[in-house]
């Protein structure tokens, strides 16, 4: 899968420009993605829409509508791979800083899909869970009314999960949440000692009803940083961080696609390192028998008996199956 996607990958600049070749590699992209582990918890920094917009000479205003097309997109792109929740980066907290008519067309829009999303078919069809995360306290009271009509709408499905980040910032959440457990510990109905890392989720602005912990964050406009976004979430998780280029108008699938695929390459060199390091174990501590080794692999990594092969197959974990044979 690596030398063939590598190859494609090194041709982009001119197969892409061709329809049929270009239908063909997102098609074999995510044939080879759909064979590994997917990423459950998504979660995209939506950036460029601004040089975008500058770049074709439009105002900053339409630069978000074009981003918001994009967002649609991503959506289904999920549902295709399995992924089970997506959290988008909205609106943060140091937003409220920017020019009144681009934040005013920014609310537009949140209510304008807000209300769409709860209004459409394919929402209740796919049991869409739409939730925001933020402190909404600080948004105009016509997006807060929009929001919690959309959240309410939607508040009883659970097969896939939508979080929209607004009026969110990554260190405030932290705060946000210490000050909860703070004032249940003052008023006795909290002791310290109980306080854990699955109690601190509860106080966050996720809660406590899904997996918080992202798997995979990307970024695009090609900006190096996380912005503050989900701190508390993506710290301990081995978190895979993706980079793309294109800004979030011109996010294509295959970017998407090439985004699981840098997450199950990560992933496979985390779960070799485990693998080696449970195989020093065996050989201290003698006996070993390869079946029973796959099988603990199965289990420990949470894994496929084909990807429990497949890292037993790899270079790293056959050296160190040599020194027990």
């Amino acid at each position: 899968m690596q030398i063939k996607s590598f190859l494609w990958d090194l041709y982009a600049g001119w197969y892409e420009h061709i329809p049929v070749l270009y239908r063909w590699y997102e098609h074999s992209l995510k044939r080879d993605v759909l064979r590994h582990s997917i990423p459950q918890h998504v979660a995209i920094i939506q950036d460029g829409n601004r040089r975008y917009a500058k770049r074709l000479g439009k105002s900053v205003e339409q630069g978000h509508i074009y981003g918001a097309d994009t967002t649609e997109k991503v959506l289904d792109w999920c549902g295709e791979l399995g992924i089970r929740q997506l959290t988008l980066y909205a609106f943060s907290t140091e937003n409220f800083k920017r020019p009144e008519q681009e934040k005013k067309a920014l609310f537009d829009l949140f209510k304008h899909f807000a209300r769409q999303a709860r209004e459409s078919k394919r929402t209740h069809e796919s049991k869409l869970r739409i939730r925001s995360v933020g402190d909404i306290s600080m948004l105009p009271q016509d997006v807060k009314d929009e929001i919690a009509l959309t959240e309410a709408a939607t508040a009883t499905y659970d097969k896939f999960y939508l979080n929209v980040a607004v009026a969110y910032g990554g260190r405030q959440e932290i705060v946000d949440g210490a000050r909860k457990m703070a004032k249940e510990v003052k008023s006795g109905s909290l002791e310290p000692e109980n306080i854990t890392e699955e109690m601190v989720d509860k106080y966050l602005y996720f809660g406590s009803e899904t997996r918080s912990q992202v798997d995979l964050i990307i970024r695009t406009g090609g900006d190096e940083r996380t912005s503050n976004f989900l701190p508390w979430q993506a710290s301990g998780n081995e978190c895979a961080i993706y980079i793309a280029a294109p800004f979030w108008p011109e996010f294509r699938k295959i970017d998407f696609i090439r985004a699981v695929r840098a997450y199950q390459s990560r992933e496979k060199e985390h779960r070799v390192k485990l693998a080696v390091s449970m195989l020093k174990m065996k050989r201290h501590n003698g006996g070993f028998n390869r079946d029973e080794f796959r099988d603990s692999l199965v289990s420990a990594l949470k894994v496929s008996p084909q990807e429990a092969e497949s890292i037993l197959a790899s270079p790293l974990v056959k050296k160190e199956l040599a020194k027990i044979s």
